[in-house]
């Protein structure tokens, strides 16, 4: 898990935190998850001082959250460490940032608007977003 944990990434422990109960959810709890969502979701993510990771949810055939790439994301999202934050932890609205500029995505846009439910279902497991 410690390899998700980036310094100068604020977002990677919440994508740690968001491994850990993905780990954590019994093989029903995952089963339903990925059929609700049904997508690869890669986070290009870049900090203050200009360096990038990427990170991918793969709610989709593994079920499981990793740095770095995977399989082909059916949507990339591009964005601010800070602005993940907010993202994932409900102080930005996913489309308010992205008619702003600040999200940037490719693929299927509309499988992006289903990460809300992935951040939601992992609130009640005890994540710290």
């Amino acid at each position: 898990m410690s390899d998700i944990i980036v310094p100068g990434f604020e977002s990677s422990k919440l994508i740690a935190e968001l491994a850990k109960v993905f780990d954590q959810m019994s093989d029903d709890e995952r089963t339903k998850l990925m059929k609700q969502v049904n997508g690869v979701f890669q986070f290009v993510i870049k900090n203050k001082d200009g360096k990038e990771e990427i990170y991918t949810v793969d709610a989709k055939k593994e079920g499981k959250v990793f740095r770095g790439k995977g399989t082909k994301a059916d949507a990339t999202l591009t964005l601010k460490d800070e602005d993940f934050v907010a993202l994932a932890s409900g102080k930005l609205n996913g489309q308010k940032a992205y008619m702003s500029g600040k999200l940037k995505v490719k693929g299927q846009i509309m499988l992006a608007m289903k990460l809300d439910s992935v951040f939601k279902s992992i609130k009640p497991a005890g994540a710290k977003l």
